[in-house]
């Protein structure tokens, strides 16, 4: 991951989420500092923004000098070429976002899970840009390179979405009339794990059951994920993007979107929920009543 700028509120409650899947290794590349919960899973790299670009520059070999790090979102399908280095000897990369608090994650990607596949997406039509998982093998590494004018895409200042619409094309190129569904279902040789996880809360995709109707209080205890709505059953992480942004208001919008906007979020502190849980909603992070 890369994140620039100034840590979100919730960033020790994403770090203790990280903490509880010990068979995964992060490493966030940051101006931002250390977060004041620290797991021996999480690596912080500390880089400045303008020198993160300069990396990326040279390593790509294109013009990449963009004013805002919201553009970095481009560069998730290049990720595991430009640390190539890093990702050696795992079996499997991924990319995802910090907006995000996950369960277990081994319960839905663990390496018996994904030992027939080679790209895993928590959505059924595209790479999901808040986490998505890559076998670690060349081919992988370097499939961006098949993006039509994928150079062209990072240069542009502006963000393209590369990550969550372009990637997915290089997958379904040579499949013509056919839905994605049906490529996934039909392919001889099926090596994509593209499954609906139901993790963004209010998605225009809808909940689940069919319903617009989303549960709106989460629990995590000890590493697992569970709400309000759908009892014991675990879920893989929830992604509170339209909580915590007016990036992407629906229209019309959904009630409860940006809740978190103007609000004092982290209302129990860090320590206390790594040991007691904590609460996910609307009102932000709080205790479990």
């Amino acid at each position: 991951m890369c994140f620039f700028g100034k840590w979100p509120a919730w960033i020790n409650f994403f770090v203790e989420s990280c903490k509880w899947n010990q068979q995964i290794r992060w490493r966030i590349y940051t101006d931002c500092g250390e977060p004041d919960d620290r797991a021996d899973n999480v690596q912080i790299i500390s880089v400045s923004f303008e020198d993160y670009k300069a990396f990326v520059r040279q390593r790509l070999g294109i013009a990449f000098d963009p004013s805002q790090p919201y553009k970095l979102c481009d560069l998730k399908p290049c990720l595991g070429f430009l640390h190539e280095q890093e990702v050696a000897g795992f079996p499997f990369f991924g990319y995802g976002d910090l907006d995000v608090i996950y369960g277990n994650i081994s319960r839905f990607y663990g390496l018996d899970h994904l030992a027939n596949f080679d790209v895993a997406s928590t959505h059924p039509e595209r790479l999901s840009g808040h986490f998505a998982v890559l076998r670690n093998t060349p081919k992988i590494r370097t499939a961006f390179e098949r993006i039509p004018k994928y150079r062209e895409l990072l240069e542009l200042p502006q963000h393209v979405s590369c990550d969550e619409n372009h990637f997915i094309d290089i997958f379904r190129r040579s499949v013509r009339r056919r839905t994605l569904s049906d490529i996934f279902r039909r392919s001889t040789s099926p090596r994509l794990l593209f499954v609906e996880r139901h993790s963004t809360v209010l998605s225009p995709r809808g909940w689940h059951d069919g319903t617009m109707n989303y549960p709106q209080r989460w629990f995590w205890r000890q590493g697992h994920l569970t709400n309000e709505r759908d009892g014991e059953r675990e879920f893989l992480y929830l992604h509170f993007m339209r909580w915590q942004s007016t990036r992407w208001i629906n229209d019309p919008p959904i009630l409860g979107e940006a809740a978190w906007v103007g609000r004092h979020i982290a209302q129990v502190d860090w320590r206390r929920a790594a040991g007691e849980g904590f609460c996910i909603s609307p009102e932000g992070f709080t205790v479990i009543r």
